[in-house]
């Protein structure tokens, strides 16, 4: 660990924001839904640690409120986009050559269209909400797990203990998933952590575009867009949320970074 900073500062970042949500769940400053006129555009103080927004809500507590949906709409897309893309590459590392060529080509089509864009189209195409969301960057990162899988998995294939469970009779799900993919879990962990940082991210970005979570749930990106209107005078209402989504990936990202540093020695 001491030789590897990046998964420490990680680990330190995401601690810290693990520690904050747990005890957001049990006592929060203010109600993050309450409004208050008198209060509106208050500067960051001993009462409103972030600060008030236009509505005169209190900041501090619709961004805890905002991170735990940030959290659980960029969780769920990788748990979806993960297991259907781990399950799809290891099968497709089976297929004859030519089905595997085939796929191939055609991730590598999706893989082109630039992730922002391709998250822009498919939340049109699904229209707006948290289930439309999900599968937007469900399908947005599913290419980049049967990639991973499926490349992982052909190096282990032509090893001898796999040929040897498929000598025994072993049965191919047996092969793929108790003999192959343990054996490959370090590059999809990591590959897991990365998806998760991007997912953070776009899933801000979409909300800011009115395009992901959906009032009245609290969402980093809808309060950046809301407070940008009154930047000159009432910053925190950018700042604060700002920094928590570059805060919470930057977490992630170093973890990832410091998994890959680790397993490539």
């Amino acid at each position: 660990m001491k030789k590897n900073p990046q998964l420490m500062a990680g680990i330190a970042i995401e601690a810290f924001f693990v520690c904050l949500l747990a005890v957001s769940f049990f006592a929060l400053p203010h109600d993050p839904f309450a409004m208050d006129a008198a209060q509106k555009l208050q500067p960051p103080s001993a009462q409103h640690f972030f600060g008030t927004d236009n509505l005169g809500r209190d900041i501090f507590s619709r961004t805890l409120a905002a991170l735990r949906y940030t959290l659980l709409f960029s969780l769920a897309p990788l748990a979806l986009s993960g297991s259907a893309g781990i399950t799809a590459g290891l099968v497709l590392s089976a297929c004859p050559r030519a089905v595997q060529h085939i796929a191939m080509r055609v991730l590598d089509s999706v893989n082109a269209i630039p992730t922002m864009l391709l998250a822009l189209v498919l939340s049109v195409v699904f229209a707006k909400g948290a289930a439309p969301l999900v599968i937007t960057l469900a399908v947005v990162f599913f290419p980049s797990f049967v990639r991973i899988a499926r490349n992982e998995a052909a190096k282990i294939h032509p090893l001898e203990y796999v040929q040897r469970a498929r000598v025994q009779g072993a049965s191919k799900a047996r092969i793929l998933f108790v003999h192959i993919l343990p054996n490959i879990a370090s590059p999809l962990i990591a590959a897991s952590v990365i998806v998760l940082t991007n997912s953070i991210m776009l899933e801000s970005i979409l909300s800011y575009l009115g395009l992901g979570i959906q009032p009245p749930i609290p969402s980093l990106g809808k309060m950046i867009f809301d407070a940008q209107s009154f930047l000159t005078n009432a910053a925190w209402g950018v700042l604060f949320p700002g920094a928590a989504v570059v805060l919470l990936a930057a977490g992630f990202h170093y973890i990832g970074e410091g998994i890959m540093r680790q397993r490539t020695g």
